[in-house]
């Protein structure tokens, strides 16, 4: 993980936006290019986010950027110190339970609606994004990092089984606390051999709901949450953890 407070760091994560976009479509870079580096860790968590030195990193003006981390605070990734800045938001053990299990109780909550409210526009929705992520999906035993082609279409998968909800604010919840617990995730398990065998489940809980089983659906999905945050939980290792590690190693023997 690299931080962004000098420029050796910065040059980690170099980004320029595309020449000839306008205003806006520089606005949706400064937000996506951001928020992926946050949620890669490529952006540490912690790390303090001067407007200056990411000007340099992503070739755009103050103004943007300053909408992004605005943006990205609201969705609970960044946080606004008053009178020092923005910084990426921290993690810790704490967190990551708090948000596994409000990610549980939202996302159950959405497919409920949704298949409740199903049609058949939702069904294509989930077989198509089933197909694009099953292409990527994770095996056990593959050792190859997750990329962000994974990680999007992983995420693609889940918000369509949750789109017929009709509730935007509920989806936005969800997408939300989806993005938190995966920085998690991949801070904790950056290969695909760690998802292999909690990831063999998608297409079970996806045939349940299109199959309008609502009990079943909601139990292996709710499984499928927990699991995975069982699995994080276990390889996560928050900056406390390496501060005591380090510490030990220089405490010499008596």
């Amino acid at each position: 993980m690299h931080t962004v407070e000098s420029k050796a760091g910065a040059e980690k994560i170099w980004r320029h936006v595309p020449p000839g976009i306008d205003a806006r479509s520089i606005s949706e870079f400064a937000l996506q290019r951001l928020r992926s580096d946050i949620l890669s860790a490529r952006l540490a968590p912690g790390a303090k986010l001067r407007l200056g030195l990411l000007t340099s990193i992503y070739q755009i003006g103050i103004s943007p950027l300053r909408d992004a981390l605005a943006q990205l605070a609201g969705d609970g990734l960044v946080i606004l110190e008053s009178q020092r800045g923005f910084r990426v938001a921290p993690v810790s053990r704490e967190d990551l339970r708090d948000v596994s299990e409000a990610r549980k109780r939202v996302e159950l909550a959405a497919l409920e609606l949704s298949i409740e409210r199903s049609d058949d526009a939702w069904t294509t929705r989930v077989r198509s994004a089933y197909a694009s992520f099953h292409q990527v999906k994770q095996k056990v035993g593959d050792t190859n990092p997750i990329t962000e082609d994974w990680e999007q279409r992983h995420r693609a998968f889940h918000l369509a089984l949750l789109s017929a909800c009709s509730s935007p604010t509920l989806l936005r919840f969800c997408a939300q606390l989806h993005d938190r617990f995966d920085r998690y995730r991949r801070i904790a398990l950056p290969s695909r051999s760690h998802m292999g065998a909690v990831g063999d489940d998608h297409k079970e809980f996806m045939e349940a709901a299109l199959s309008r089983k609502q009990d079943e659906a909601l139990a292996l999905l709710g499984r499928h949450i927990d699991d995975t945050a069982a699995l994080v939980e276990e390889y996560f290792q928050p900056p406390e953890d390496h501060a005591v590690q380090r510490s030990r190693r220089t405490v010499p023997h008596a």
